[in-house]
């Protein structure tokens, strides 16, 4: 495995407005294979970070990088490539489409990643097959893998969504407050099961919510109020 940072910020700052700045991080590092939990605050500025990671918004000054790719230096097409072969997210609301099935929801992102495309075939034989491995792997039945997404409970819709996520082995995966629709006994479930779930593909994990409860779930937590600097531009 690689000892290069999966995620590296340095000196990084954004403002929606070039007069306020809503980020300003000095440096942040997350290394291969390892889970942070990032907490903070409803208006803290998490969601804007996660844009920043994902190549959706751009920051005005400092360098970004995943996996050694400076993010700040390429174009628009060049950040969506990066952000579909190294990066695997899971939505707050899932995102699930409801007009395919649950197994084609789930290879989508082999469908913009031919490295993700590749891996998932090393690793099931074909994309289909890993997939279905994955949500099976999850808890998910054969009966309730030959349902619409629309007939799928949280609790499943949510794993559908992680095995999505974790297809073709992304080097981060990246979880947007994923348990704030979740009681405490399945929140704990879930994390537990996403952690055994990357953890065997070797991806790093950075988990955002403002449940501080949840810290103890990771390697590592870290404040977002403390690492944001928010000084002007």
């Amino acid at each position: 495995m690689s000892t290069e940072p999966v995620l590296r910020l340095e000196n990084l700052q954004f403002g929606y407005d070039p007069k306020e700045v809503l980020i300003h991080i000095e440096e942040f590092e997350i290394s291969p294979g390892e889970s942070v939990f990032l907490k903070g605050p409803s208006g803290s500025g998490k969601s804007t970070l996660l844009g920043l990671i994902g190549g959706v918004l751009t920051p005005q000054l400092g360098e970004l990088s995943i996996c050694g790719t400076e993010l700040t230096n390429i174009s628009s097409a060049q950040r969506d490539k990066v952000r579909a072969d190294r990066l695997g997210i899971i939505f707050q609301q899932f995102n699930l489409l409801p007009y395919i099935g649950i197994t084609q929801n789930c290879i989508l992102p082999c469908r913009f990643s031919s490295r993700r495309r590749d891996r998932a075939i090393a690793a099931g034989g074909s994309v289909v097959s890993a997939a279905e491995m994955l949500i099976r792997g999850l808890g998910l039945t054969d009966d309730q893998l030959s349902r619409s997404v629309g007939k799928l409970s949280v609790g499943q819709q949510q794993r559908v969504a992680v095995a999505r996520a974790l297809i073709g082995g992304p080097d981060l995966i990246i979880a947007d407050e994923p348990t704030s629709a979740l009681d405490h006994d399945n929140r704990d479930r879930f994390i537990e099961l996403l952690n055994l779930s990357r953890e065997q593909f070797g991806s790093a994990l950075l988990f955002v919510s403002h449940d501080q409860t949840l810290a103890t779930y990771f390697d590592r937590s870290v404040s977002l109020t403390d690492l944001n600097q928010k000084v002007p531009i």
